[in-house]
């Protein structure tokens, strides 16, 4: 199974960027605009639990994905998994750690197994692995500026 990881560091509190992740609509505005993302349905707030509906659209193709958080530690984890949609499989991990200076460091892993089908021959392993280093780039950022503090990859 192909796997993807990240990380970033932030001079914001752990709490604070948790609770920006923990947030759909703040989740939504955290991918690039050409990714087309809008929640369709689920909470404002995420916890264990949580069912949460996505659609977007990629490659010239609209996609929709149903999405569960299967495992929630308040201010520490969240990981969520698809129930329906375009990938085989796709597990996506976030743990938020204290930094010595008060900051802090996420890393996330996003196991997956690419879709089926035409859409498969063109959404390869790796094709997904480079999609993912622009989404998350991107993503650096604009934690970055909604935190307004300053970050760096690690």
């Amino acid at each position: 199974m192909p796997k993807f990881e990240h990380t970033e560091s932030h001079s914001a509190s752990p709490g604070r960027a948790f609770d920006l992740f923990r947030r759909t609509a703040e989740r939504v505005r955290l991918a690039p605009p050409e990714l087309h993302l809008h929640q369709v349905e689920g909470p404002t707030e995420l916890q264990l639990g949580s069912r949460l509906t996505l659609r977007g659209r990629r490659w010239g193709v609209t996609q929709r994905m149903v999405s569960e958080i299967t495992a929630f530690e308040d201010g520490v984890l969240i990981v969520e998994e698809q129930r329906q949609g375009p990938f085989r499989s796709w597990k996506h991990t976030q743990r938020f750690t204290p930094t010595p200076d008060g900051g802090v460091r996420i890393a996330d892993v996003i196991e997956y197994e690419p879709p089926g089908g035409v859409l498969g021959r063109l959404a390869t392993a790796e094709v997904i692995g480079r999609e993912l280093e622009r989404i998350f780039a991107y993503r650096r950022e604009k934690v970055t500026e909604l935190l307004g503090e300053a970050s760096s990859a690690t």
